[in-house]
């Protein structure tokens, strides 16, 4: 795959006319090519990592599961009467739900400030689990102008995951 890369940023040089390019352009140029090479090849690495963890679980025996949405929060948060769930700093989610976006997921809800603080920004983050348990994505999203005692709706869009990849979900409350 590497190899594949160089040649085409190679054969991309190769193929802009030399009149077109200063002598002060070329490094630039060049610089900007080998940052985007650099970020697709760690992009295909992790790729790599997760489809070898997919294939050492099928190959160990496993039946493969279906994709399937999920309804239900991690059974380890404590939940309050009123469907709130504890994420952490006072803060508590309820109603949460995800619904697929193309190839996005929008996470949407509520945040139930319950601590003693007016906050003019409030910061979450929100992971996502696949079938085995391993992170698919963390993603923070922020809820402005949340005063204590108050409940703010929420959404937050997860570019780049299938709604068959969330198994489970865990919001946090961050500073």
């Amino acid at each position: 795959m590497r190899k594949f890369l160089v040649g085409l940023v190679i054969l991309i040089i190769s193929a802009i006319p030399e009149n077109t390019l200063h002598a002060q352009d070329l490094p630039n140029k060049l610089n900007m090519l080998e940052i985007v090479i650099s970020n697709l090849i760690a992009r295909v690495d992790a790729l790599e990592k997760r489809v070898g963890a997919l294939e050492k679980n099928l190959s160990a025996g496993m039946p493969k599961t279906q994709k399937r949405e999920v309804t239900g929060k991690d059974s380890a948060k404590s939940f309050l009467a009123g469907g709130l769930e504890d994420i952490g700093k006072g803060f508590f989610a309820r109603n949460v739900h995800f619904t697929p976006f193309g190839d996005n997921v929008l996470f949407t809800g509520e945040i139930v400030n319950r601590s003693e603080k007016n906050y003019r920004f409030a910061k979450f983050k929100i992971e996502i689990y696949d079938d085995n348990g391993l992170l698919v994505k963390k993603e923070e999203f922020t809820i402005p102008d949340i005063p204590c005692d108050s409940i703010r709706s929420f959404e937050a869009m997860l570019v780049g995951i299938e709604a068959g990849l969330v198994n489970k979900y865990v919001i946090v409350a961050i500073e």
